[in-house]
């Protein structure tokens, strides 16, 4: 399983290679064969004009074609000097009639026809390229002598051709034992962290969220190792605050249900009815239903913003005369604290496009939260203004404040500070973090100040549009 990867590098680097080292090698002999040719075939034809020359610029008739046969005895060309008629004369070697024909009718069809004087042609023997065969007219004194004829056997190639794909294949095979030895520790080094990081997510599908990778490379490896350690520190986050959220929410449902259990007991095994007593014990079990029903309204409405399942009908509204209504319907529970709340802006009128309902809803729990820790003859104050493509609605209050240490963790579900978010004020936990939902649906963000014996202050930021 772990060399799958390596296994898989090395064959594809093996095969490339071997496409490209072959390629090489067949280019390469065809381009020296080629050349070989070409070579040959310009040596051939500046010879033959030597000999012509020769006759031509007044050296013996007879002398030159002796000196030229005895001069390609040795060698594999076959040199014939014919006259006028096609008739040999003198030749290098001993030529077949057979042969001897094609050479004549070879020389008059090409001198005939004005065709070139070199040709490269098929003689049917296996693994030599072709023949060339050429001829040069020979002229002295303005008289018509003959013809220089020669057959060159291109076979000497053979020899030079072995030597050549040995030397390229030596070449080919050095490269690729390079390559592979290369393949096989580049392989390693790629795989040998894949490996780590492998083991390192085994272990953390089986819980083990405190695993450590030591990856400290600067390339894509090294960046999957960082994403696979966020990823794992998000994990442990989420399971920590799972965990927590399971343990809240056991808590706060247990402690209505103890108390609706505990009272409703008292009444069943009471030996006689005692109204008073019986009212105030209805009157504990319908406060700690209520309770019941709030934490689980809010822990269904959050749980539907999360997942996103919340529709928004948007229109646009005049903040400050929304706001206004809003306080209107709180104005008993701002009275029954003595608590004032006003509200203002900078601009006389400022829009945005919001759901009502669930903005409002979000401005609601922010001014109870506000009310709860705020004393008596406190004051709540509520600010509109645009900042930029921006609408920010503060809601101040001159309450107890929140410390530091608390502060980035109020928009947390369930997160209580000891006296500001204490069970025993009445809230469910939930409250801020369904504020932040519903604000973040809203395509805005939400922010808080606040100063321990000073006051909290609610920043709610939506876009203008």
């Amino acid at each position: 399983m772990r060399n799958r990867l390596s296994k898989k590098i090395t064959f594809f680097v093996i095969l490339i290679l071997l496409i490209v080292i072959s390629t090489m090698v067949l280019f390469s002999y065809h381009f020296f064969k080629n050349f070989y040719k070409e070579q040959l075939a310009n040596s051939i034809n500046e010879e033959l004009r030597a000999y012509a020359t020769m006759i031509e610029a007044g050296y013996d008739e007879e002398f030159v074609p002796i000196f030229v046969m005895e001069k390609n005895r040795e060698r594999h060309v076959h040199m014939i000097f014919f006259d006028i008629d096609l008739q040999p004369i003198y030749s290098s070697h001993n030529v077949s009639e057979e042969w001897l024909k094609e050479y004549q009718a070879w020389v008059k069809e090409r001198y005939e026809s004005g065709g070139e004087t070199l040709q490269y042609v098929d003689t049917g023997i296996d693994f030599h390229i072709p023949h060339i065969w050429a001829y040069q007219p020979i002229v002295k004194d303005g008289q018509f002598k003959g013809f220089f004829f020669v057959d060159q056997d291109t076979g000497e190639f053979e020899k030079a051709k072995v030597q050549l794909l040995l030397l390229l294949f030596s070449m080919g095979l050095f490269t690729l034992l390079i390559g592979i030895i290369l393949t096989i520790y580049l392989t390693k080094v790629i795989s040998k962290p894949l490996i780590k990081i492998g083991e390192a997510t085994r272990e953390i599908a089986k819980g083990d969220f405190d695993i450590k990778l030591t990856i400290e490379s600067e390339d894509e490896v090294g960046q999957l190792a960082l994403d696979i350690h966020a990823m794992t520190k998000q994990l442990k986050e989420y399971r920590d605050s799972k965990q927590q959220f399971i343990s809240h929410i056991s808590h706060d449902l247990r402690t209505p249900i103890t108390y609706i259990k505990g009272y409703s007991a008292i009444m069943k095994d009471a030996p006689s009815v005692d109204e008073k007593e019986w009212r105030r014990n209805l009157d504990v079990i319908y406060k700690e239903a209520k309770r019941l029903e709030y934490l689980v309204s809010d822990l269904f409405q959050l749980t539907k913003l999360e997942e996103g399942k919340i529709s928004l009908q948007k229109e646009e509204i005049e903040l400050l005369d929304w706001l206004q209504s809003i306080v209107a319907t709180r104005q008993l529970m701002f009275d029954n604290h003595s608590i004032r709340c006003e509200v203002s802006g900078s601009q006389d009128e400022v829009k945005a496009f919001i759901d009502q309902q669930r903005l409002g809803q979000a401005v609601i729990n922010l001014l109870e939260n506000s009310v709860r820790y705020t004393p008596k003859d406190g004051q709540i104050s509520i600010n509109v203004k645009y900042e930029g493509k921006e609408v920010v609605i503060e809601i101040r209050d001159n309450g107890i404040g929140i410390s530091n240490v608390d502060l980035p963790h109020i928009w947390e579900r369930f997160y209580r500070v000891d006296k500001s978010r204490s069970r025993e004020s009445g809230g469910s936990g939930l409250g801020l973090a369904i504020v932040k939902e519903i604000v973040e649906v809203h395509g805005g963000r939400v922010d808080v100040e606040s100063e321990e014996g000073v006051g909290t202050s609610f920043y709610l930021i939506l876009p203008v549009m």
